[in-house]
């Protein structure tokens, strides 16, 4: 299945997965492990990001590890369309200060948007767990 997963991921994901490997070849100095195909990538950044076949997750943070994959997953179902459907929205979502400043005045959760809650959705489908 993992090899389905690459091949998947380096064809019909490309454009995320061609962006993940270059900063993967960047941080080739960090630690690097195997989670259910995809190539994770521990690093002090508080950003976690998905882009196709990489995962970057905080050092500390592997209990989003399953979240990331999600979006790993939401890279295989929509191809080339995961950057302007669920990579552009998420980091918006994530980083403009308006948005963040309203989600805690209204105590919205960052999982609440829909390309949050659907990574969510598909890691619990899956039934994937940290550092399996």
């Amino acid at each position: 299945m993992a090899d389905l997963f690459t091949i998947l991921q380096w064809t019909w994901g490309f454009p995320q997965t061609a962006v993940g490997a270059a900063l993967y070849l960047l941080n080739h100095d960090k630690r690097h492990f195997n989670y259910h195909g995809a190539c994770v990538t521990t690093w002090e950044s508080i950003e976690c990001v998905s882009l196709g076949k990489f995962i970057f997750i905080h050092e500390r943070a592997p209990y989003l590890l399953p979240h990331e994959y999600g979006h790993s997953i939401q890279s295989l179902i929509l191809g080339p369309l995961y950057f302007p459907l669920i990579g552009l929205p998420s980091a918006i979502w994530n980083r403009s200060p308006h948005l963040q400043r309203a989600r805690r005045q209204r105590g919205i959760s960052y999982y609440a948007a829909p390309f949050e809650r659907t990574a969510n959705t598909l890691a619990h489908i899956l039934g994937v767990k940290p550092e399996e």
